[in-house]
């Protein structure tokens, strides 16, 4: 997470991602009852992950990653797309 850059781009005192989940605080509406974090976790990253520049730093050979609650048993599913060497010849 870069936090110094967010605030220094920030407005106000406040940072770019505290003002866009301001923004978008209906995004979280259905995430507050729920017991486990899950779904919340999902969509603050969701946010974060789509400011430019982005809240996150990633390593270069990661092109995406997402984040949503799991439908099968409520736990966080992730996909990344790495992009790699292919993969040495088999002998």
């Amino acid at each position: 997470m870069d936090e110094q850059l967010d605030r220094e781009h920030g407005t106000d005192g406040h940072g770019r991602y505290e003002a866009e989940v301001l923004r978008r605080i209906d995004e979280f509406a259905e995430t507050w009852g729920d017991v486990a974090p899950v779904a919340f976790a999902a969509t603050a990253w969701r946010v974060a992950s789509e400011l430019s520049p982005g809240f996150f730093r990633w390593h270069r050979r990661i092109l995406s990653a997402t984040c949503e609650r799991s439908p099968w048993d409520g736990g966080m599913a992730c996909a990344v797309t790495v992009a790699s060497r292919w993969p040495a010849e088999l002998t």
